[in-house]
């Protein structure tokens, strides 16, 4: 029976190619021959031409043109090229149905034998892609290994191609083959054990390149994409093989409705995957940034992104993935997302408002872990930035939590990014000091202040006379010091201290004291009166 069916297809297409024949006048042929004709050579003139822009490029780079050879894709090209030729002459001929159907399988086989030859010179390229790649990564990959790769993916792909051409094209298969039941069971499993092939080949090829590069330092952030990317398109293949297979099988409506949510719940679930997978590429980015040493960035930035980023990728994948399972708009599910999240909110708003505290903190960044801080009455290190409350090491050795809101609404001093540290002091000496004493205490702090360690040009000392107290002379002597570091200023002042009283003690210049001294007048404006009332006996002490 099918050798029949075999006898009776040939014989109906040498029948069309006859009629063809006939009923079309020889010009037309002419006209096509002079077209294919021209059409091949200017495409020869084109790809020459591209051929060495390229190689010039190639060149420019630094590379060899030998790696890099365009010849290698020119006959593949060129069948393309026939074919497109064919489709566009098409009016040119006056075609019966069968006549037209040979013609476009003609066309589609040109056009598949060409894809075929497109894959295999690319599978060529991969011998000099491995010369290209890193020696531990070689070592992943040996000849024979490449070998099998190579072969199995021709396989694949010549198989894949040949029985897609036959799926579209059954008419060209004996009735009893196109029309058997098992036919299409043998496609869909042709076509999913090529799938499966070339997936292990691809889960192969990337597990090698991360384990020969997982341990370089420059290649990390390469090393976690292609991680990220391993379980997604190990899910994607699956839900390709199974679009596949309900394409080419005609399943009853139930099962095609459970294998359609199917696919769309494994495709979803792929791509949540990767872009969870890839926050990590984020979280490197970011945290090789916060490594550097000229950045205000810290490292609880970087984890409050990793939370965040991850939260969102499940929140919108979750929607989306109800929505695959049971078809509900969008618009509904996010309208039940958003009055469930304002109930979260209001259950919630202390948590949420040093949530959000924390957050400003990360964006403003008036202080980052390990800076001297005063925040309200306490002052110390920053320990920690959570998302609800910041750790601070007070200066007497209590860790004092406080909540995010409230450091994000307060007032914050910065101690650690001052520049300098300001003293301002008040020297006191004694109101009976004499003006040139007054003059010389003054020039002194000064000599002493003069070119002092850690001074800033901008800001040069000053001194001052600038005060009758009520029991002192005032001198203001103000100076700046830098870097900000506390206990060499601490040094610095016990320093000048100690040269003030020495130089003010070898000048006979007193300091002044909280005292009251009293003044017992005597002159002609102001005669001095003594009353003494009662029984007063004076008498001589030898008289006793």
């Amino acid at each position: 029976m099918m050798f029949m069916d075999s006898i009776d297809l040939f014989e109906r297409i040498t029948g069309a190619i006859i009629s063809f024949r006939n009923i079309n006048e020889p010009w037309r042929f002419g006209v096509f021959l002079i077209f294919m004709a021209a059409g091949v050579t200017l495409f020869e003139i084109f790809f020459r031409f591209i051929k060495t822009r390229f190689t010039e490029f190639i060149r420019k780079k630094g590379c060899s043109p030998e790696n890099w050879n365009l010849s290698l894709f020119r006959p593949s090209v060129r069948l393309a090229f026939i074919a497109l030729i064919i489709r566009l002459f098409e009016p040119l001929f006056i075609f019966s149905h069968d006549q037209q159907t040979i013609v476009r399988i003609i066309e589609l086989f040109l056009l598949a034998i060409s894809i075929i030859l497109l894959f295999y010179e690319g599978i060529s390229l991969l011998d000099r892609l491995r010369l290209l790649l890193p020696e531990g990564f070689r070592s992943q990959f040996p000849e024979e290994t490449l070998h099998k790769l190579k072969r199995n993916l021709k396989i694949s792909i010549f198989i894949f191609v040949i029985a897609g051409f036959l799926w579209f094209h059954k008419s060209m298969l004996p009735e009893t083959v196109s029309g058997h039941f098992l036919w299409p069971y043998l496609m869909s499993t042709v076509a999913v054990y090529i799938i499966f092939v070339v997936a292990g080949q691809t889960d192969r090829f990337f597990s090698g390149i991360i384990a020969s590069i997982k341990d370089s330092e420059g290649e990390k952030r390469f090393c976690i994409i292609l991680k990220s990317t391993i379980w997604p398109a190990r899910l994607l293949f699956a839900a390709f093989a199974l679009l596949i297979t309900m394409k080419i099988l005609s399943l009853p409506p139930s099962i095609e409705r459970i294998a359609e949510h199917s696919e769309g719940i494994i495709t979803t679930i792929a791509v949540v995957l990767f872009l969870y997978s890839l926050v990590d590429v984020g979280v490197y980015q970011i945290t090789e940034y916060a490594g550097r040493k000229n950045t205000q960035l810290d490292l609880s930035f970087v984890q409050m992104f990793r939370i965040i980023a991850r939260v969102l990728v499940i929140v919108f994948g979750t929607v989306y993935l109800i929505q695959v399972i049971f078809g509900k708009p969008m618009s509904t599910l996010l309208a039940g997302l958003g009055i469930g999240g304002l109930a979260v909110a209001l259950a919630a708003q202390d948590t949420l408002k040093n949530f959000f505290g924390s957050i400003m903190i990360m964006l403003d960044k008036p202080f980052g872990i390990g800076q001297l801080v005063q925040v309200e009455e306490f002052k110390g290190t920053v320990e920690k930035i959570g998302f609800r409350s910041t750790r601070i090491s007070t200066i007497d050795g209590h860790i004092v939590t406080i909540p995010n809101e409230k450091i994000a609404v307060g007032n914050i001093k910065n101690i650690d990014n001052r520049s300098f540290i300001r003293r301002s002091a008040n020297i006191t000496i004694t109101c009976d000091t004499p003006p040139d004493k007054v003059e010389r205490a003054v020039l002194l702090i000064k000599e002493i202040l003069a070119n002092h360690e850690g001074m800033l040009p901008d800001y040069p000392p000053r001194g001052f006379f600038d005060e009758f107290n009520d029991v002192s002379l005032n001198i203001m002597m103000i100076y700046w010091y830098s870097p900000p570091d506390d206990w060499k200023f601490k040094a610095f002042c016990e320093k000048v201290n100690l040269k003030i009283m020495r130089a003010f003690e070898a000048e006979g210049i007193e300091f002044a004291f909280p005292t009251t001294t009293t003044y017992l007048a005597q002159d002609n404006k102001r005669p001095l009166h003594i009353n003494l009332t009662g029984n007063v006996n004076l008498k001589d002490s030898d008289n006793d």
